[in-house]
């Protein structure tokens, strides 16, 4: 039986309706779990944990009602929240601004910011043997990288963010796409093999798109340039290699893409 007139419209717009009133009690409670926290009511591990599962609930629930910006603003909450092992006091006013933000795009349905806008004035992700929080905030440069494995990704990330870039991080070759167009990262830094393609294809994908057609874009991988595994990698592609040479090819790739 066919759904009547206006049936669908009224069934989304219901929809719609029930993520926006969930979504605010679910910041409500992390707001007074937070300050729980804070009143030592509630412990570091336990807090982590429930930050972490909220937030990355909310980011699927997003994608799937198409609100791009809430959905970009939860990744980054859940990035900020993964170099963690437990939750320290210090990062309080860090999490709540991710609420705030959130908040604030639920009662306006949107920003008339552009999520490439609005992701870099989010926190940055620290990390307790450096501080390098001034130095983000000067160079405002976004770093991604489309690398699924964790060690390897947790790797690069504090050396990238050791020179004062904000870094974040999709595994996902079509999640990878869908944020470099819409955050727009000043360079891409993709693995060789990724889930449902490959860090060559991506590479391909993203010069094909006019958004990200001029991004820098490099290739994380264990061979050299020139390999015959590395024949389909565009020109315009730098090559960064695993191992004792990494350093030195990244160097080499910020300079080529002058980005200091």
């Amino acid at each position: 039986m066919a759904l009547q007139p206006g049936t669908l419209d009224r069934l989304e717009a219901e929809i719609e309706s029930e993520f926006i009133d969930e979504t605010r009690d679910v910041l409500a409670g992390l707001e007074v779990m937070l300050g729980n926290f804070e009143s030592g009511l509630v412990d570091g591990t336990k807090a982590l944990g429930t930050l972490v599962r909220s937030f990355r609930s909310l980011e699927a629930r997003s994608q799937s009602l198409d609100k791009a910006q809430m959905g970009v603003v939860a990744h980054r909450a859940g990035e900020y929240l993964s170099d963690l092992d437990t939750l320290s006091r210090d990062r309080v006013p860090d999490i709540q601004v991710f609420i705030d933000v959130l908040r604030k795009l639920l009662d306006r349905g949107s920003s008339s910011e552009h999520p490439s806008e609005l992701v870099r004035q989010l926190p940055s992700r620290r990390f307790g043997d450096f501080d390098v929080a001034e130095a983000v905030k000067s160079l405002n440069i976004e770093m991604m990288l489309v690398i699924p494995d964790r060690a390897t990704s947790h790797y690069v990330t504090r050396e990238l963010a050791a020179c004062g870039y904000r870094v974040s991080n999709s595994g996902q070759f079509f999640r990878a796409l869908e944020l470099a167009v819409r955050t727009k990262p000043d360079m891409i830094i993709t693995a060789a093999v990724l889930d449902e393609a490959s860090g060559i294809d991506l590479i391909r994908a993203l010069a094909a798109i006019s958004a990200t057609s001029h991004t820098p874009v490099a290739l994380l991988t264990s061979y050299a340039a020139g390999h015959p595994s590395l024949a389909d990698l565009p020109e315009h592609a730098a090559v960064i290699r695993k191992g004792t040479s990494f350093g030195e090819d990244l160097a080499t790739a910020l300079a080529r893409f002058k980005i200091t």
